[in-house]
């Protein structure tokens, strides 16, 4: 055995502790759960399409929080999806195509952040691609929403 205890310990501390922090989750306040549309469903299978990925929709728990937006860990959030599987929405994106594929997408890379080929090249699900995909009139201007997806 190579190493002191101490030593092993340490190792075997920073092998764990990636795994801790993967299930310390965002917890936002408000939030309770829904049960997702039908029209979710058509979503998913679009953004499946988009993506080339495939992903179990059942697998996904929804919950809503009330309002415009809500509180998370890099600012003000419209949509968050959780590594646990969760997908937290704000009340008022419920019904907003991109939003709710945008979290979709995450779900189905199984990661946070925006890889650009993902978002913007193969399923344009971002505020800057969407318009020139989907030309979504309802959109509000993207310069006020552009930190609330995550």
């Amino acid at each position: 055995m190579v190493g002191t205890i101490g030593q092993r310990l340490r190792r075997a501390a920073w092998g764990i502790a990636p795994l801790l922090l993967l299930g310390c989750g965002f917890e936002p306040e408000g939030d309770v759960p829904m049960s997702p549309p039908e029209l979710y469903r058509s979503w998913w299978e679009k953004t499946e399409s988009c993506s080339g990925l495939t992903g179990d929709f059942d697998r996904v728990r929804w919950y809503v929080v009330e309002g415009y937006g809500f509180d998370c860990p890099s600012g003000r959030c419209a949509g968050r999806w959780q590594a646990d599987g969760r997908i937290i929405l704000a009340g008022d994106w419920t019904g907003h195509e991109m939003v709710v594929r945008h979290e979709m997408l995450h779900a189905l890379i199984r990661r946070s952040g925006h890889p650009e080929h993902e978002f913007k090249s193969l399923c344009r699900l971002t505020w800057d691609t969407w318009h020139e995909s989907e030309g979504d009139a309802e959109t509000p201007a993207p310069a006020a929403l552009r930190a609330m997806l995550d």
